[in-house]
């Protein structure tokens, strides 16, 4: 018993300190090319607009559900296209990803990394215990497994950066799964109201 409590104690805390160690403020965005859900390919590092990078959990997720509405609402309209852009990230399959962005009429990209590459290279993999991927899945009917096509289990801790020129100019890592990053907060550092 107090060996799977020190087990537990130390999974947790690996995990928190991995997630607090995200990328920040000054740091170059890491190469990672992912595809949209129409199949296009989407370089982050490559961005000659000021992109908002949003990751969420996945589609099941009820307060990632909620955030991306709010994006679509609050902050996409503010946005001026020819210099900005808002894209959000998870592990979905694109196939998953499409029916949630045709769902609530998302009016940004959305992207799809099944293999969390870019979760990892930004710092803020959250890996899902095989237990809870099965009460997730026998309690609430949430199929991690299925939604991503993968069994690894790694999800994103939610998180939004702003980049500009290649460079992180705003980083907001949650490790409180309910918890996001306010779109005031965003628009401030956009200089947008």
């Amino acid at each position: 018993m107090k060996k799977l409590s020190l087990i537990f104690v130390l999974t947790l805390f690996t995990q928190l300190s991995f997630a607090l160690t995200g990328l920040q403020k000054g740091d170059k965005v890491p190469e990672v090319i992912l595809k949209d859900t129409t199949g296009k390919s989407f370089n982050l590092a490559g961005q000659d607009k000021t992109t908002v990078i949003v990751f969420y959990r996945g589609s099941w997720c009820p307060y990632c559900v909620k955030q991306l509405k709010s994006l679509n609402e609050e902050v996409v309209g503010k946005l001026d296209p020819k210099t900005m852009q808002l894209v959000a990230i998870s592990v979905d399959r694109p196939k998953v990803a499409m029916k949630m962005k045709r769902n609530f009429d998302l009016k940004y990209t959305v992207l799809s990394d099944r293999m969390a590459n870019s979760l990892k290279a930004f710092k803020i993999v959250n890996k899902v215990d095989g237990n809870l991927v099965k009460t997730y899945k026998n309690s609430y009917k949430i199929d991690i497994e299925a939604d991503s096509g993968e069994t690894h289990h790694m999800i994103a801790h939610p998180a939004v950066f702003i980049v500009k020129d290649s460079k992180i100019i705003y980083s907001d890592i949650h490790t409180n799964y309910k918890e996001r990053t306010k779109n005031s907060e965003i628009l401030s550092h956009l200089n947008l109201k």
